[in-house]
C-alpha cells in the first residue's frame, strides 16, 4: 500500500532546512505577514471616504521550531545526540546584533531582524525545546541609501533654466522705448 511519500511532489522536493544566521532547526510552523499601508480619510458632508496607498508593510515572519535529541549522532550537525548545542547556537543567531539570514523550508531566504524569541523546555519532554521567533524584514538603512540622482542639483539647475526662460521672455524688444 503505498502512503502520501510515495506521491511525486515538486514542493517537497524544492524544501530547505530551516535556518537564522546558519543556526539550523526544525521548522514546525511558520507564517508570513504583510498587506498594503492604507489611510482612509473621511470628510465632513460627504457620503464616500477616500482610502490612500502608502505602500507595502514590513513582511512579519512567526516561526515556530524546534531543536529535538536523536537517538544516534550524525555527520549533519543538526542531528546530535545532545539538542543543547543547536539550542546555544540558534539563541546565539537570534540575540546577535544586526541583520540575518532565515531561510525557511518553502520559502526564500529573506534578510530580517529576529524582534523577539521564546523558548520553551519542559522537563517531561526532555531533550527537546520550542522557538517561537518572530522576525521583521530588514529592507534598507535610510543613512546609508543614496538617491539615484542629486536632487539638490538637479533643483538648482531646473531653477536656474526657469529663470533665464523668465529673462528671455521678459526682456524688452530692441528698438522699443520704455
Amino acid at each position: 500500500m503505498a502512503n502520501i511519500f510515495d506521491v511525486p511532489s515538486a514542493w517537497r522536493d524544492q524544501l530547505m532546512p530551516a535556518s537564522y544566521n546558519d543556526a539550523r532547526f526544525h521548522c514546525e510552523v511558520n507564517s508570513r505577514q504583510s498587506g498594503r499601508r492604507i489611510v482612509e480619510h473621511e470628510f465632513p458632508k460627504k457620503d464616500l471616504p477616500y482610502a490612500e496607498d502608502m505602500g507595502r508593510q514590513a513582511r512579519e515572519f512567526s516561526v515556530r521550531g524546534y531543536c529535538i535529541v536523536y537517538p544516534y549522532d550524525s555527520e549533519i550537525l543538526l542531528f546530535r545526540r545532545d539538542y543543547r548545542q543547536d539550542r546555544n547556537l540558534l539563541i546565539e543567531a537570534l540575540e546577535a546584533e544586526g541583520p540575518g539570514v532565515l531561510q525557511l523550508p518553502t520559502q526564500p531566504p529573506q534578510l530580517v531582524v529576529c524582534a523577539r524569541y521564546r523558548i520553551t523546555e519542559e522537563e517531561r519532554f526532555g531533550g527537546y525545546c520550542v522557538f517561537d521567533m518572530t522576525f521583521l524584514e530588514y529592507g534598507i538603512d535610510p543613512q546609508r541609501w543614496a538617491p539615484p540622482i542629486d536632487t539638490a542639483a538637479a533643483l538648482n539647475s531646473a531653477s536656474k533654466n526657469m529663470r533665464n526662460e523668465a529673462m528671455r521672455v521678459l526682456k524688452p524688444a530692441e528698438g522699443v522705448a520704455i
